[in-house]
């Protein structure tokens, strides 16, 4: 583990201009920062669609061995895990309709690949957690095969037919979220689409299986999974839904103690409370930060609120996670991307993701934001090609009914040269969260101020302090601080010293460690 010197220093992160740190009169570039890493379940989270990502082999579908092949590249960046969207057998692009959970989907590679990918990565500090889809199948997995079959042909001693919900229609309706098998007496549920037949969970053994195939990744190494539609599990019932994360999260820690599980509840603030509070996951993804303009990180921007709005918004997700780690994000692969929800406007699209870096927990980017990649039509467009360079050369083919693919800031290799990029300003953030423990972990306290737009906060982990300011406002501010922060300040760049107090560029964060 490197340990940050003992000085002062005052990390600047404008959302203008490059970030700096100054130790007394002496500059570091922010990206020399010297990490402390520590060896828990908090990171910061790169998430990768493998299919739009590298394609390493000429098919113009990206693959297992491109995600390896840049590993460096996420990990510069600051990154220090990774969530591989499905990657196993499936019909779609998307992968979320599953043949095979114990499979590699052969568009993207094949097993000795996957295991190539998992232990590079374990070598450079980075983990790997894998979607898991059990509120469904592919209605082309073999177990949904032989449900059906056996329905028909009146086996009643199959043990498939109890592995989803099926029920006979013949003379009656259909009910609601259940899709007709073909032009037979039967239908199944599906609360999806009808290639996505749901599995009945309350069958002992259908969570055999699920616990097999938990066993099976874990074996090999990953270090956790994202667990797909929770909110789907059981329908209409929250409990139960709740009661089926704590299995699987009792399952993964039998198995690996450290087994990081993180759920997707897309609901209200206290919805997500309530799985807090009722199952042992270790997160669930905080979608009020991140549901596009009524986002309170994206409200309080683009709408010019006051740092109240930013404050209230955070805390409310801290106190709804308790002793649990936090997961904060501004979009993913079902959402408009971040780019967008900022009206394209470049300090906007920085300042996002600098706000969502301040707050305590496990951060989650969605490829291609940390170059200000856009999509927001239709679910193809939200999953388009990595831009590489913006010769586009080294680009995969956009996935099927595709039809917008946007790139207006520009590819990796010319943000990388650029120290004003997106991207530089998204490394910059991520290595202030690695060189500070607090940022991650820290309990934020507010201190007071007397201009409605700056926020002021203090971080505090196991004895070590950080304090945030943050100017929300569209113009500079003058930000008066006390006798005991005026030792730590010393900086250089767009936010400056004057006396006690800070110059404040419009949408800046100083960190004063």
């Amino acid at each position: 583990m490197k340990k940050i010197a003992t000085i002062l220093l005052c990390a600047i992160l404008a959302a203008t201009v490059a970030a700096t740190f100054a130790a007394c009169n002496k500059t570091v570039d922010l990206g020399l920062l010297e990490e402390n890493i520590v060896d828990d379940m908090y990171d910061n989270y790169y998430e990768v669609f493998t299919y739009s990502f590298k394609d390493t082999d000429g098919d113009g579908v990206g693959d297992l061995n491109g995600v390896r092949e840049k590993l460096d590249y996420i990990r510069d960046l600051g990154y220090t895990a990774i969530w591989l969207m499905p990657i196993y057998p499936s019909l779609s692009y998307h992968g979320y309709d599953v043949r095979d959970y114990k499979q590699i989907s052969p568009m993207l590679g094949d097993m000795e690949d996957f295991d190539r990918l998992l232990a590079e990565a374990h070598e450079k500090g980075v983990k790997i957690i894998l979607d898991l889809v059990v509120n469904h199948t592919s209605s082309d997995h073999p177990w949904f095969e032989e449900c059906m079959s056996a329905y028909i042909s009146g086996d009643t001693n199959n043990k498939y037919r109890e592995y989803y919900n099926v029920v006979n229609v013949a003379g009656g309706s259909l009910p609601t979220g259940y899709a007709n098998y073909g032009a037979t007496m039967y239908a199944y549920e599906a609360q999806f689409t009808g290639t996505m037949p749901d599995l009945n969970l309350n069958s002992q053994l259908v969570r055999e299986e699920i616990s097999n195939v938990i066993d099976f990744w874990l074996q090999k190494g990953v270090d956790g999974f994202r667990l797909d539609a929770c909110t789907s599990y059981y329908t209409n019932n929250t409990a139960a839904c709740a009661e089926f994360v704590k299995w699987i999260k009792q399952e993964a820690v039998s198995r690996n103690p450290n087994a990081y599980i993180v759920g997707e509840v897309w609901n209200d603030a206290g919805t997500i409370k309530s799985y807090y509070d009722a199952s042992e996951s270790d997160s669930f993804f905080w979608f009020p930060a991140s549901t596009g303009g009524s986002s309170f990180i994206a409200s309080t921007i683009n709408a010019g609120l006051s740092a109240d709005s930013f404050w209230n918004g955070m805390t409310r997700m801290t106190e709804a996670a308790g002793d649990h780690i936090p997961a904060p994000m501004l979009d993913n692969h079902d959402t408009g991307r971040i780019a967008g929800t900022m009206l394209r406007m470049e300090d906007r699209i920085k300042f996002a993701y600098g706000l969502e870096s301040m707050m305590s927990g496990n951060v989650f980017a969605y490829y291609g934001d940390e170059i200000g990649m856009l999509g927001s039509q239709n679910d193809p467009d939200k999953r388009i090609g990595m831009l590489w360079d913006s010769d586009k050369k080294d680009i995969t083919d956009p996935p099927p009914g595709s039809y917008t693919q946007e790139y207006i800031f520009g590819g990796v290799k010319e943000q990388q040269k650029d120290a004003n990029s997106i991207l530089n300003y998204y490394k910059q953030c991520n290595n202030a969260r690695n060189a500070y423990p607090a940022l991650m972990r820290g309990v934020a306290t507010r201190i007071q101020c007397d201009d409605d737009y700056v926020l002021i906060m203090r971080k505090e982990w196991r004895g070590q302090s950080v304090v945030v300011a943050i100017n929300f406002a569209k113009e500079s501010k003058s930000v008066t601080v006390d006798g005991e922060l005026k030792k730590g300040i010393c900086v250089e760049g767009r936010v400056s010293q004057k006396g006690g107090s800070l110059e404040m560029p419009k949408y800046s964060i100083a960190i004063l460690a």
